[in-house]
């Protein structure tokens, strides 16, 4: 079952492009998020969960640079979530979350962000 979801986290590490048999290219992104809990009016850092984010096309090629040039750069995810249930080699079960066909946005909280129109 897949569910629409939006959130904003930084790249775990720079995503590697890669192409298709069609030679589209695409990449997958690691996003982590911490959500903020409020404590009574204090905030504190809550969980942390960690996304496999598909992204496709030009989309894939420019946020593959911006992470090359920039490094652990914050963005907003936006997309299908899927959860991935598989059980690793000691016999755990686990659960990894996906976006599939995401759109990434660069987030402009504590970063300057310079735009150029793609043709």
């Amino acid at each position: 079952m897949t569910t629409f979801i939006s959130f904003t986290g930084n790249l775990a590490k720079a995503p590697e492009l890669r192409t298709d048999k069609n030679g589209r290219p695409y990449t997958f992104a690691r996003v982590i998020r911490t959500d903020r809990v409020n404590k009574g009016g204090e905030f504190e850092d809550g969980g942390t969960e960690g996304y496999d984010v598909a992204v496709w096309g030009a989309d894939a090629e420019a946020l593959c640079d911006i992470a090359e040039r920039c490094g652990n750069v914050r963005v907003h995810v936006a997309g299908e979530e899927l959860l991935d249930t598989y059980t690793n080699d000691e016999g755990n079960t686990r659960t990894v979350r996906k976006v599939l066909d995401a759109e990434v946005t660069v987030s402009l909280r504590g970063q300057t962000v310079t735009v150029e129109r793609r043709n």
